[in-house]
């Protein structure tokens, strides 16, 4: 039986969109479902992008708290999600945490840094750094490359000056589209 997750998502123009993703169970990571190649639909006759999610229940804010709107339902093409995050807290439980470590283990993949520059949009770019487990080759193939211990600082344009600002996140944890990573080391 399908279900819902909450997950806020952060387009490459800075616009936030909160609310509910349909999901077919809840042991599914968030991460698989938007690296999945068939993205669930509740109802697939609603469907208006072959590249897209649907949100329910979605307010969508232009700056860090002033909400713009409010939709019953919005479809956000997947190829214009900056990163999103969904509540981590609450499927960070025992049993996904046992999870992760038995697949660490059988994988041997190994905890790193990396460090991430965006493309410019807007003026603006992203400098993020963040822990990931895995081989970053292997992972830069997926839409969505998931990072703990996230740090983002915005770096923009202003009256020809720069300008750099952190980004707050609830968790720590984000999904960042791999089509806007214009550079990156890893250590």
């Amino acid at each position: 039986m399908a279900e819902q997750r909450k997950v806020a998502i952060v387009t490459s123009l800075g616009r936030k969109y909160s609310g509910f993703i349909d999901i077919p169970n809840a042991a599914l990571r968030t991460t698989d479902l938007f690296n999945s190649s068939n993205i669930f639909w509740r109802d697939p006759s609603e469907k208006s992008f072959n590249d897209a999610i649907q949100m329910c229940n979605a307010s969508l804010t232009v700056d860090e708290s002033t909400v713009y709107r409010k939709f019953e339902k919005i479809q956000v093409k997947l190829g214009e999600i900056f990163y999103f995050y969904d509540d981590f807290e609450s499927i960070g439980d025992s049993a996904e945490k046992k999870r992760a470590t038995t697949i660490t283990q059988k994988t041997q993949e190994k905890l790193q840094r990396v460090n991430v520059l965006t493309k410019v949009i807007a003026t603006s770019f992203y400098d993020i750094q963040g822990n990931f487990y895995g081989l970053f080759k292997k992972k830069s193939n997926d839409k969505f490359i998931p990072l703990t211990d996230v740090q983002i600082m915005r770096i923009y344009s202003k009256d020809g000056k720069w300008f750099k600002k952190e980004v707050v996140l609830p968790h720590h944890f984000i999904c960042i589209s791999t089509s806007h990573i214009e550079a990156a080391t890893i250590s």
